[in-house]
């Protein structure tokens, strides 16, 4: 083989490899990004409704999270305990506290400038409710309270 040969082979195999690359690296790159987005689509449904523990979006966005955060040990640690908490009917405000500081932390969310009522005590508008507990009891069988 002569220079020129080589030196074509070369760039063509070093063409190739560089677009494998960065295929790879895109790739890798893109579920990344989508399963944080995931997450945080997640976790601002669950924020958004905790105004209503026992409303239908309340309860989606509850029941989605052990399929979204499953690789994250702590969230699913905070979600079986406020699980516990909430079928045995006790007190769970401490444990849903836990779930949203551990979902927050797993996509990087900083919340150290808020103190706990922020977490529990959401925004609402509708006259009456801004500053009344959200979390006691905590039962999404709306069958239990007929």
């Amino acid at each position: 083989m002569d220079l020129d040969s080589t030196s074509i082979i070369v760039t063509i195999i070093s063409s190739v490899l560089s677009g494998i690359v960065g295929v790879i690296i895109s790739t890798i790159y893109y579920r990344r990004y989508e399963k944080r987005r995931t997450k945080i689509d997640t976790l601002k449904r669950f924020f958004a409704n905790r105004y209503d523990l026992t409303g239908d979006e309340f309860s989606r966005a509850i029941n989605e999270i052990f399929v979204i955060f499953h690789e994250s040990p702590t969230v699913m640690t905070a979600l079986s305990e406020f699980h516990e908490k909430v079928t045995a009917r006790q007190n769970s405000e401490n444990k849903l506290l836990q779930l949203l500081k551990a979902m927050c932390k797993d996509v990087n969310i900083g919340f150290d400038k808020f103190n706990d009522s922020f977490f529990l005590k959401p925004f609402n508008t509708r006259p009456g409710s801004m500053g009344k507990p959200t979390v006691g009891v905590v039962t999404t069988d709306k069958r239990s309270e007929s």
